[in-house]
């Protein structure tokens, strides 16, 4: 039989929208695969392009969340920001198992199943990116008043990052970008957070008001890294170690490492 290879957007929607269209077009059971991009063709396989519905996405969230709690749609949604090509099938043969019935008890606790097992990986790889970023995300005022962050994780964690400052910054305007991904989360003061997507002029302009550091804020940088240079011990510096603890793709967006 030959197989029916479904390609999707990297990004929640189009996977989702992927899943809902396997089950809307019956193909449940069949040799059928979901791929983000085109990069990697089959000589012997049958394409079809799937289009992000928001709608579509919904439902199979929902349904998710109906069928297996809280905590598993949380693992699946964390899997799905990983930068892993297998994520996508992964996670479809997870929920199809989920759906069979075959699986007693948490539908995350099924270790057994290799699908499972995968996503259950992938999300708490996803996790591990997330605590880093909150650990070394610097945010420094610029022009106007407002908070600015820069990121570039190895997962798309934008998303899961923004609740928790808006949660600890409620009355402040800031902006984290996550310039890997062209993407900016945005907090207006005292009102709901959002994400958008940026083109290369925005993405551009963003970074250059970046720039336009308040000057109490210049002083504050200067300050921060005398403080961070009177802690260290020059005789008992130990490089491998402090990269193991904050490696080098962290450092490029934080104060204390930038040289003045």
């Amino acid at each position: 039989m030959e197989e029916l290879i479904l390609i999707c957007e990297d990004s929640v929607e189009g996977i989702l929208t992927a899943i809902y269209r396997i089950y809307e077009w019956k193909l449940c059971g069949k040799r059928v695969k979901i791929q983000t991009g085109a990069s990697d063709l089959c000589l012997f396989a049958q394409y079809r392009e799937v289009m992000p519905d928001a709608e579509c996405a919904a439902k199979v969230a929902r349904t998710l969340r109906r069928r297996f709690g809280e905590q598993a749609w949380e693992a699946i949604s964390y899997a799905l920001a990983s930068e892993e090509a297998d994520k996508s099938q992964a996670v479809y043969e997870t929920i199809a198992a989920g759906l069979s019935g075959r699986i007693r008890g948490p539908l995350l606790q099924a270790l057994a199943e290799p699908c499972i097992h995968r996503v259950f990986a992938l999300s708490r790889n996803v996790h591990r990116v997330r605590e880093r970023v909150l650990q070394f995300l610097r945010f420094q005022e610029i022009t106007g008043g407002i908070l600015y962050g820069e990121i570039a994780p190895d997962a798309d964690v934008l998303a899961f990052v923004m609740p928790h400052f808006a949660d600890r910054f409620p009355l402040e305007n800031f902006v984290i970008l996550d310039e890997r991904r062209a993407a900016a989360g945005i907090h207006p003061a005292g009102k709901t957070w959002f994400l958008t997507k940026l083109s290369k002029q925005e993405l551009d302009t963003l970074q250059q008001a970046g720039q336009q550091k308040d000057e109490n804020e210049q002083e504050i940088e200067v300050l921060f890294q005398s403080f961070c240079r009177s802690l260290s011990i020059l005789e008992r510096q130990n490089q491998p170690l402090q990269q193991q603890l904050v490696s080098l793709k962290y450092r490029m967006h934080m104060t204390e490492f930038q040289k003045k």
